[in-house]
């Protein structure tokens, strides 16, 4: 069967075989979509438009559009069957065949020749591949893509379950081209002269527990299911197309080697003590350290910090609204990235409109919508839903600190946010809507697991054993879930604070 789809800026004439979904068929052409649910026909991210021919309704496609929406051709991609030849249009399509975003620090002509070497953050979002001074550390260039496993979930668990589905080699396959991509872009950069900077073929590269699993090509039988441990907490050492990866130690379970990496940057900047390092993300990781013992434990938060499963949520990208302000006098200030026409909400913006619509009585305490909607713009609003999902994400990040706070029997002196999300953050509004407390400080220390994969690329080894013996000998895994005042303090972390501003 004929298929042509059109996302935006793109036309794809493609031949569709039978019996997949129009899901599986995308993935299977490499035309990421965003299904944040995997492909259960919950998170309505993978909608499409029927512009030619025919596609059944289904019962998943009831209960995401409304009856005028399904006459004009509304469908979930992830329920779709073509029978016939069929022209759509996907407007939740992610174009990662882009080139990734390159960033230079540097007159990269001037590099000494073999005095580079490569590392890697591997998030389950973003991947950032760079090239550093061997001696110093310094960063020379970057390159920034986004994780081409996308289109197999939102966040890690969906990858997991999709990995147990279909097996591990495709989301290895997805994380290898990512690296692939990268690897160009910087060669370029480098006028293809990047081999002859390099001091060896090494890949230094910092993941989670879930990441460095499917990189490594790891079991994930035991990672997949509670307790979620992975097959190795080990660094691990493999052969690819010439270059020797060399991936982070893990915590243990979905703690992972970003985290280790986190820790490594904290103790190398000797950060006074008790601290406590959270990463919040999809899946948020949580270190609470008081000199002797480190408490370690992790929160599925799920992909709403990132605009998952919001009606109108988006990634940190052109268009999206990143800062919001709100009086009932003049409405909604909006602010996008790149000062571009407002196409959707990213996760600080997301933070500001809920912070500014609680405390502009606009969204309640308990989160009830009292309109319906919280409208920002003609086409763009949150729904009670989305109010909703961005609570039970809060919830389970904030319980997670609560109990770290309370297990390790000591309140931090500072809060130290890693990750470049937490970069673009307005921490008033993230203490407003109850993300983190209020009576401790906070501080933004920027992509943690980068500085961390980089002091592992730069240090002696026998330095990195000894940050490893430290940790290990200190580290005490708290599960959440088998905390018997878990749930009694999530259900209290729903609601927004009560002085919200």
């Amino acid at each position: 069967m004929k298929f042509t789809l059109r996302t935006r800026g793109e036309t794809f004439d493609l031949m569709f075989p039978s019996g997949i979904s129009l899901l599986e068929f995308l993935q299977s052409q490499e035309i990421p979509v965003n299904a944040a649910c995997g492909g259960k026909g919950t998170c309505t991210k993978c909608r499409c438009k029927v512009e030619k021919g025919f596609l059944p309704i289904s019962v998943a496609d009831r209960k995401a559009f409304n009856e005028s929406e399904l006459a004009s051709g509304w469908r979930l991609s992830c329920q779709a069957r073509p029978r016939t030849s069929l022209s759509a249009f996907l407007p939740g399509s992610e174009n990662l065949r882009l080139k990734p975003r390159v960033v230079e620090f540097t007159d990269l002509s001037t590099t000494a020749p073999k005095s580079a070497r490569l590392v890697c953050d591997l998030g389950s979002t973003g991947v950032v591949v760079a090239v550093i001074d061997g001696t110093s550390g310094k960063l020379l260039v970057e390159s920034h893509l986004l994780n081409k496993q996308i289109p197999f979930g939102a966040d890690v668990m969906t990858r997991l379950e999709s990995a147990q589905r279909k097996g591990t080699e495709p989301l290895r396959k997805a994380l290898f081209d990512t690296f692939r991509i990268c690897l160009k872009s910087l060669d370029e950069a480098f006028k293809g002269g990047l081999a002859e900077k390099l001091v060896d073929r090494k890949l230094y590269v910092s993941g989670n527990s879930v990441m460095t699993s499917f990189l490594a090509a790891l079991s994930i039988e035991e990672l997949a299911v509670a307790p979620f441990q992975p097959a190795s907490t080990d660094e691990n050492r493999f052969e690819w197309e010439g270059y020797e990866i060399v991936t982070l130690p893990l915590l243990g379970g979905f703690v992972g080697g970003d985290t280790f990496a986190g820790i490594a940057a904290l103790l190398d900047r000797q950060a006074p003590t008790p601290w406590m390092l959270v990463d919040i993300g999809t899946n948020t990781e949580i270190v609470s350290f008081d000199g002797e013992k480190m408490f370690f434990s992790s929160a599925p938060a799920g992909p709403a910090f990132e605009g998952g499963n919001i009606t109108h949520g988006m990634r940190a990208e052109m268009g999206a609204i990143s800062q919001a302000t709100y009086s009932r006098e003049s409405g909604w200030k909006l602010t996008t990235i790149g000062d571009d026409v407002a196409k959707g909400i990213c996760g600080s913006g997301l933070m500001d409109v809920l912070a500014q619509a609680v405390a502009g009585g606009v969204i309640t305490e308990d989160g009830y919508v009292p309109d319906g909607q919280v409208r920002l713009t003609e086409d763009i609003f949150l729904t009670a839903d989305d109010v909703r999902e961005f609570q039970l994400a809060k919830s389970a990040t904030r319980t997670a600190i609560d109990l770290m706070i309370d297990r390790a029997g000591v309140s931090p002196n500072k809060i130290y946010l890693a990750g470049t999300f937490a970069q673009h953050l307005d921490l008033k509004s993230v203490r407003a809507i109850g993300l983190l407390p209020n009576d401790i400080e906070s501080e933004a220390i920027g992509n943690a697991s980068l500085t961390g994969v980089i002091l592992r690329a730069i240090s002696p080894e026998s330095e990195i054993e000894k940050v490893k013996s430290e940790i290990d000998t200190k580290k005490i895994a708290i599960e959440l879930a088998l905390q018997d005042d878990f749930q009694d303090r999530f259900v209290r972390n729903l609601n927004f604070p009560k002085d919200a501003s």
